[in-house]
This record gives structure tokens, sequence and C-alpha cells, in this order.
């Protein structure tokens, strides 16, 4: 029992380095949940997914600055060690203001900014 016990605690600190080099960096959507209508109550939406290690920031913006009542959905990952999160907020689109998804992981260079464009 105790040999099997060590030969999986060898195991483990073996993988650790090869789990720690596959960084991958995110995927990221951004949508309206609803078919968007101008000044229409909405939620927007940005789905970041395919990234590893799991610490990532996400961050909402109107016009550049933190949106109100974001929600974080739970952390989860897939049979790839690669996880995923969906992060929302209610919104009211209109033509002047800018939605934004602002995403930091460390697999990439710098912050990714990534549009929402309305089709209205």
């Amino acid at each position: 029992m105790v040999r099997r016990v060590l030969a999986l605690g060898v195991l483990v600190l073996l993988a650790l380095p090869s789990l720690e080099a596959a960084t991958e960096a995110p995927k990221v959507e951004v949508y309206a949940r609803s078919r968007a209508e101008e000044g229409k109550g909405n939620v927007f939406q940005c789905f970041v997914n395919g990234f590893h290690p799991p610490e990532i920031e996400v961050q909402l913006l109107k016009n550049g600055e933190p949106m109100p009542d974001v929600t974080y959905g739970d952390l989860s990952f897939n049979e790839k060690w690669q996880f995923q999160r969906l992060v929302y907020a209610p919104f009211i689109p209109t033509r002047e203001d800018i939605f934004t998804c602002r995403v930091v992981h460390s697999s990439m260079a710098e912050p990714g900014i990534y549009r929402w464009e309305p089709d209205f």
C-alpha cells in the first residue's frame, strides 16, 4: 500500500512540469444574450475558453470604464485541462456606446481587448 502511494506521488511530481509548460492562450467571444435592439435591456457576455493556466482576469467595459453588476461564472475545464469561464452583465446597447471585454492572461504579451459589434 505504501509503495502504491509513493508511486502515485512520484507520477504526480513528474507530471507537474508538463502541466505548467502547457500554456494555452484564451479564445474570446463577445456577444449579447439575445438579439440586440438599441435602447432595450440585454445581457453583455464574454466567453473565454481554451486557456491554461487557470489564472485569468476578465473585465467588462463600457466606453473604457468597468461595467457594474458583473457576474463571473464558475471556472471549469475540459479533458485537456483547458479552462473556460463566462462573464456577463446587464446592459442597454446604443449606437454611441462601445462595449468591450478586456482579458489578461500569462500566455498573452499584453491584455486583449475584444469589442462587441452590434448588428442594428
